[in-house]
């Protein structure tokens, strides 16, 4: 007999429970600051994660939990409308990822379909340490696998 799967138990930063890794949506702070969605899981960065129900979503945008895991500040509304549409889309598996959300077309930024990836790139929020100084505008943009 073989040694059984290990598989990799995560932590909502909303409700606190605990479950599969591959169940819950990983957001990733990259290194040059910006804040994206990954589906995949292998962004390099610091990670959160967070369930894929709306509620969650709702409770840690109200909260700030994402970033405060993040140790960003601005995380836009868009983002949050957008992560709970791709949320629904993990629960039904019927929504095209091909079309644009409408909390991308809401902001005016996305001009392209969203990728097969679905990464969500924000861009301008501060990562390094903070002067009491107000965050930069926030502003939405689709990655293509590449820093902007």
């Amino acid at each position: 007999m073989g040694k059984p799967k290990h598989i990799p138990i995560r932590t909502c930063v909303a409700c606190r429970e605990t479950d599969e890794k591959r169940d819950l949506l990983r957001i990733v702070r990259q290194p040059d600051g910006s804040v994206l969605y990954d589906p995949k899981g292998k962004l390099s960065g610091r990670g959160a994660y967070v369930c894929a129900q709306a509620e969650c979503i709702a409770l840690a945008q109200k909260r700030k939990q994402l970033e405060r895991a993040l140790k960003v500040s601005g995380i836009t509304v868009a983002f949050y409308q957008d992560l709970t549409l791709r949320a629904g889309e993990r629960g039904d598996g019927t929504a095209s990822r091909t079309e644009p959300t409408s909390a991308l077309a809401a902001t005016g930024a996305a001009q392209r379909p969203a990728r097969e990836t679905g990464e969500l790139k924000l861009s301008g929020s501060d990562s390094q340490g903070q002067t009491g100084a107000p965050a930069p505008p926030v502003t939405l943009h689709e990655s293509e696998g590449e820093n902007l």
